[in-house]
C-alpha cells in the first residue's frame, strides 16, 4: 500500500544512516580483510586467460576498482547444480530480483529496471563477451543464452556498467564464454528430471601452439510445469582465438540457436493457487508460442600496447527469425531481423601532476534492422496481414571513465556518457502511421573507492542513466505514427562496502534514484497487449544485502567446513506526488525479496545443502488495491565428485509443495477476475552427471 511522504524520507535516512554506522564501525576497528566477492568461491583448477578473455581471478580484480556494486558469479556454481535459467544462476547475487515465469523465460531486474515488463527484457545492458547482446532498441531475450558455456557472470548494478557503454537504471549483465584456455578438453553432461525435462551437453576445448578452440552443443527438452509450456532448445557455441604475435590476440565467436517454446499465458490469482499447473483455454486455442532461430557472429581483438594500456576493437552482426503467436487480438508476430556494429575500447595508466590515473574509454555503434509484419491468428497460423512495417534503430555510445588515486588507497572517479539513438518506422500499409524519432543525453558520473585495507573497500557514486523506448513502447497503437512517450531518466545515489573478516564476508549496498518519465506499463486485459506511459516523478530506494558466515570447520572430520550464504533485496518503489496516484507503490516487485543457503562440505568431496527463497506480498495495480501474497520454499541438493573426471549432482525444489505466485503483470486496478499471475513450479526433482574426458 501507498506510505506517505514523510515514512519515504525517513526510511531512505534510516537506511544512508545504517550504513554510514556501519562503516564507522569498520573504521574504529581497525580490522583486516582480503577483498573477496561473495559470489567467487574457489575453483576446482586455475582458470586460464588470455588477452580477449582474461581470466575470473583477473575479471574479479578489475571489477574490484569499481565505486559500487558489482558481482561475479563463477561457472562452478553454475555447473554443480540444476542451473537452466537466470533464476538459478543469480540466485546469491544481492539487488537481482530474478523469478522465472515459465521454463527459460526469466524476468530479471536491478534496482527497479524494467519493472513493468510483461514479456521479453528491458532495463538491462545485456552483453556477451563484452559485446551487445540485446537488441539494438535495448529489448532482449536471457533464454537464447547457453548458461552452461560460461566461464563467469559479471554483474554491474547501475551506473557501474557505464565503464562499458551501460545506459540504463539496471546497469548491465555481461556474460564471459569458455574458451579452449580456461576448460581445456572434453566434458559430456547429463541432465533428467520432472516434467519429463532432459538436457544434454557437450563440449570440447583445445589449445594450440598459437591459439585455442571451444565448441558446445547443447540439447533439451521438456514438458514444462504447466500446460502448454512445451519446449525444445538446441544451442551451439564456438569461438576460436589466435595469438597474433605476443602483444596481440583475435577471437572469432558463432552462436546457434533454435528455440521452440508453448506459453502458458497468465491465469486468475485463485486459479494460479488452487490450479497451479492448469493454463488459461486462450493459451491453446490461439496455440501461444515464440519460436526463433538465431545466429551470432562477431570478433574482438586485443593488443596490448605496453605499460599497462589495451585496445580492444571488434565487429559483430546478429540474425534473429522470431515466430510468435499469442493472444487473438494481437494476432501472430512474425518478425526477422538483423543487427551489426563496431566497438573499440581503450585502457591504461597514466601520471598527472604526480598523481597515478587509470582510465578507460570506448565507442560503440549498433544499427538494427527489423521485418516486423503482424497477421491474424488463425488457431495460432498466420491469417492476413494486419500489420507490416521496417523497424530501424540507430545507437551511438561514447563513454569515458577516470580514476584519479589522490592517495595510494582512494581514487576519485570521474566518468562521462553520450548517447544518441533513433528509432523509426516505416509503416508498409498506412504510409501516413511512418514516424521516426531520435534521443540524445550526456550522462555524467563521479564516485569514490577508499581501500581501507587488504580486505575491506568502501565506495559511493552519484550518476545519471537515460534509456530511451523501444518499438513495443512506441507502437502501441490507437495513434498515428508513434505514442508520446519520452525516454526515461534518472538520477541514482549510492553508497556501500565490500570485504570480509575471519568467517564473515559482506557486500552491502544502498541507493537511491529519483526518475522523470519512468516507463511504465499496465495490462488492460482480455488479451490486449501492455500499454505503456510516462510517470512524471517516481522514486526507487533500496538495500542490496549479501553475507556468509564459515558456520564451522573440522567438525565430524577434518577438512569438512559448514557455510551460511545470503542474499537479501530490500525495494521501496514509489510514485513522488503524481496527480493520480499521489504516492502510491509502484507495483510489479515484493519489498523484501530474500535467497539463502546452508551448505555443509566433506573432505570426501560431497556436499549437501539446503535452501531457502522468501519474498514478501508485492502490489499488482497502480491503485494499491490488489496484492500478490507472499511466499517462502524450500529446497535441498546434493553432489558427490567420484574422481576429478566423474560428478553427480541432485535438486529437490520447493519440497512443501507449496503454491505460490513467482511472477506477475500490473494493472492500472485489478479486480478477482484479473489475469495477471504466474504461478510458481510446485515440488520438482533434478538429476545429473558430469564426465570428463
Amino acid at each position: 500500500m501507498a506510505s506517505s511522504s514523510f515514512q519515504r524520507w525517513m526510511t531512505g535516512a534510516c537506511l544512508l544512516a545504517s550504513l554510514c554506522s556501519e562503516s564507522a564501525f569498520a573504521v574504529e576497528k581497525k580490522q583486516v580483510f582480503t577483498l573477496d566477492e561473495l559470489q567467487v568461491t574457489a575453483p576446482r583448477e586455475i582458470q586460464r586467460g588470455t588477452l580477449t578473455v582474461p581470466s575470473n581471478m583477473d575479471a574479479l580484480k578489475k571489477m574490484h576498482r569499481t565505486p559500487g556494486g558489482v558481482a561475479i558469479v563463477p561457472a562452478e556454481r553454475l555447473e554443480e547444480t540444476f542451473s537452466i535459467n537466470f533464476e538459478d544462476t543469480l540466485a546469491l547475487v544481492p539487488g537481482v530480483y530474478a523469478t522465472k515465469r515459465f521454463a527459460e523465460e526469466v524476468r530479471i531486474s536491478i534496482r527497479g529496471s524494467g519493472l513493468e515488463r510483461t514479456f521479453h527484457q528491458k532495463g538491462l545492458n545485456a552483453l556477451q563477451d563484452g559485446i551487445p547482446f540485446n537488441k539494438a532498441d535495448s529489448s532482449g531475450d536471457f533464454q537464447e543464452i547457453d548458461t552452461l558455456v560460461l566461464q563467469r557472470i559479471e554483474v554491474h548494478k547501475g551506473a557501474n556498467a557505464m565503464q562499458f557503454g551501460g545506459t540504463t537504471l539496471g546497469g548491465g549483465i555481461n556474460m564471459i564464454s569458455k574458451t579452449g584456455q580456461s576448460n581445456p578438453g572434453h566434458e559430456l553432461r547429463l541432465e533428467m528430471g520432472s516434467d519429463d525435462t532432459f538436457r544434454g551437453h557437450i563440449q570440447s576445448g583445445q589449445i594450440f601452439e598459437k591459439g585455442d578452440l571451444f565448441l558446445s552443443l547443447t540439447g533439451s527438452v521438456s514438458d514444462g510445469f504447466r500446460r502448454h509450456a512445451d519446449q525444445d532448445n538446441i544451442k551451439f557455441n564456438t569461438n576460436v582465438g589466435r595469438k597474433l604475435n605476443a602483444n596481440a590476440e583475435t577471437r572469432f565467436y558463432f552462436t546457434a540457436n533454435n528455440i521452440n517454446l508453448e506459453l502458458p499465458s497468465t491465469a486468475t490469482l485463485s486459479n494460479a493457487l488452487s490450479n497451479p499447473e492448469d493454463s488459461p483455454a486462450a493459451a491453446f486455442t490461439a496455440d501461444q508460442r515464440r519460436d526463433m532461430m538465431s545466429y551470432r557472429v562477431s570478433n574482438k581483438t586485443t593488443f596490448d600496447l605496453g605499460d599497462g594500456t589495451l585496445l580492444d576493437v571488434g565487429a559483430f552482426v546478429n540474425y534473429k527469425d522470431l515466430f510468435h503467436p499469442i493472444t487473438a487480438v494481437v494476432g501472430v508476430i512474425d518478425q526477422e531481423s538483423v543487427e551489426y556494429g563496431l566497438f573499440a575500447e581503450g585502457s591504461g595508466n597514466y601520471q598527472l601532476a604526480g598523481f597515478e590515473n587509470k582510465y578507460r574509454m570506448g565507442l560503440t555503434t549498433h544499427i538494427g534492422r527489423t521485418d516486423a509484419k503482424v497477421w491474424s491468428s488463425n488457431g495460432g497460423q498466420p491469417g492476413r496481414v494486419t500489420g507490416n512495417t521496417d523497424q530501424t534503430t540507430q545507437n551511438i555510445v561514447g563513454y569515458g571513465e577516470n580514476h584519479l588515486y589522490i592517495v595510494p588507497d582512494v581514487a576519485f572517479v570521474t566518468g562521462l556518457q553520450y548517447v544518441w539513438a533513433n528509432r523509426r518506422v516505416f509503416n508498409k500499409i498506412t504510409p501516413s502511421e511512418t514516424d521516426s524519432d531520435y534521443y540524445e543525453s550526456f550522462n555524467p558520473k563521479i564516485g569514490a573507492l577508499y581501500q581501507y585495507s587488504e580486505k575491506v573497500q568502501l565506495f559511493t557514486n552519484v550518476s545519471k542513466s537515460f534509456e530511451p523506448p523501444d518499438f513495443s513502447d512506441l507502437t502501441q497503437g490507437g495513434t498515428v505514427g508513434f505514442s508520446p512517450v519520452e525516454a526515461q531518466k534518472a538520477w541514482t545515489f549510492e553508497v556501500g562496502t565490500r570485504g570480509e573478516h575471519g568467517r564473515f564476508a559482506w557486500d552491502l549496498s544502498l541507493y537511491r534514484a529519483w526518475l522523470e518519465d519512468e516507463l511504465l506499463k499496465f495490462t488492460v486485459g482480455g488479451g490486449v497487449p501492455s500499454t505503456t506511459f510516462n510517470a512524471k516523478d517516481t522514486v526507487h530506494q533500496g538495500a542490496e544485502v549479501g553475507w556468509s558466515v564459515l558456520a564451522g570447520e573440522n567438525m565430524l572430520y577434518a577438512g569438512d567446513r559448514l557455510e551460511w550464504s545470503n542474499s537479501y533485496t530490500y525495494s521501496d518503489f514509489y510514485f513522488d506526488g503524481d496527480k493520480q496516484y499521489g504516492d502510491n507503490d509502484l507495483p510489479g516487485q515484493p519489498p523484501h525479496f530474500y535467497h539463502t543457503e546452508l551448505r555443509y562440505d566433506h573432505p570426501q568431496r560431497w556436499f549437501v545443502n539446503l535452501s531457502v527463497d522468501a519474498a514478501s506480498s508485492a502490489d499488482v495495480d497502480y491503485t494499491n488495491t490488489t496484492t500478490a501474497p507472499g511466499y517462502a520454499i524450500y529446497g535441498v541438493g546434493a553432489g558427490y565428485d567420484m574422481n576429478d573426471k566423474v560428478s553427480f549432482f541432485f535438486d529437490a525444489r520447493n519440497l512443501g509443495d507449496k503454491h505460490y505466485i513467482s511472477n506477475f503483470s500490473t494493472a492500472v486496478n485489478a479486480t478477482s477476475t484479473s489475469s495477471l499471475y504466474y504461478a510458481g513450479d510446485t515440488r520438482r526433482f533434478f538429476g545429473g552427471v558430469q564426465l570428463k574426458f
